[in-house]
């Protein structure tokens, strides 16, 4: 079992080659470039507390002739994390076996409070309570059953850079923009104002067709026959897409939060924003019931 579990293992990391999605929607089953793996000791029982607690999704496991899941999956949101039982000859070791566990993850959920209360009934523990923390999420610290520290996260809406920077002074920081944060935010501003439509999709029966007809019609060029995204179109880039019955609009705004409390109060809805590989993203719909969809655009999506 223990070679099977390293030809496991390096298959997994095999596997993580980053996947570009080509839309700013979630792909459930599209790799991140990071991915945490957790070891725990049982680790059928931390799947159930996973998705009784905060919502998972099994999307397959792996189980070993000897009863141990050597490998499974979870979906939460637009992540996945991956985990195994303890195989400790080859140093797979969970944090209830070693005393502790010096990494931590934050997970973000619409409600907190609700999340956090949740957990703590199915039996993890409280590290630090919810609270308002100055870094702008309403956030608590928990352990879960098997050793495990969670930080249950909600953005605090209207919550920005500006805030940010004053808070951390008066929290006793200095808050200082990397490099590659600095420049994300100015190709923002200069090339999204607020309201702009910054990126479509039609729908199709037939991607190919579509395809097809769209690369006579009006020159688009799809680069990759799988995807929907038309490589040469940039003002504002777009595409097809399979499935779906309309049209969709992507709007740039500066503030995510901000944007989606003020379709709220005009008597729209929105979804609670999600942080994807393309950017912040929420579905609306405005006051009338017209779907559109607000975003803050990740860099390789603004031009």
């Amino acid at each position: 079992m223990t070679d099977a579990f390293k030809a496991l293992r390096a298959d997994t990391i095999a596997r993580q080659e980053p996947r570009m999605t080509t839309t700013p929607a979630p792909q459930p089953d599209a790799m991140n470039t990071v991915t945490p793996y957790l070891v725990v000791d049982g680790a059928a029982a931390a799947i159930d507390f996973y998705v009784a607690a905060f919502g998972a999704v099994e999307h397959h496991r792996l189980v070993g002739d000897d009863g141990r899941v050597g490998h499974a999956e979870l979906v939460l949101g637009n992540s996945r994390i991956m985990l195994a039982d303890e195989y400790p000859d080859v140093g797979a070791i969970s944090p209830t076996t070693r005393g502790g566990s010096s990494t931590s993850f934050t997970l973000a959920v619409p409600d907190v409070d609700a999340v956090f209360a949740r957990a703590i009934s199915l039996g993890a523990t409280e590290v630090r309570p919810v609270a308002d923390q100055f870094y702008g999420h309403r956030q608590g610290t928990l352990r879960d059953p098997f050793g495990h520290q969670w930080g249950v996260s909600s953005p605090i809406a209207g919550f920005d850079d500006d805030t940010y920077a004053s808070s951390s002074r008066a929290a006793g920081f200095e808050w200082q923009q990397g490099a590659a944060a600095a420049g994300e935010h100015d190709h923002q501003v200069k090339h999204h104002d607020r309201g702009d439509l910054y990126y479509f999709t039609l729908p199709t029966a037939d991607l190919a067709r579509a395809q097809a007809f769209f690369g006579a019609v009006l020159g688009w060029r799809f680069d990759d026959p799988q995807s929907g995204h038309a490589s040469n179109i940039s003002a504002p880039p777009g595409g097809v897409h399979l499935g779906n019955t309309q049209a969709e609009l992507w709007f740039a705004v500066p503030d995510i939060h901000a944007a989606v409390a003020l379709v709220r109060e005009h008597g729209g809805t929105a979804t609670e924003p999600v942080h994807y590989e393309s950017g912040w993203s929420s579905e609306c719909t405005d006051d009338q019931g017209v779907r559109f969809c607000l975003s803050v655009p990740a860099p390789q999506y603004t031009r």
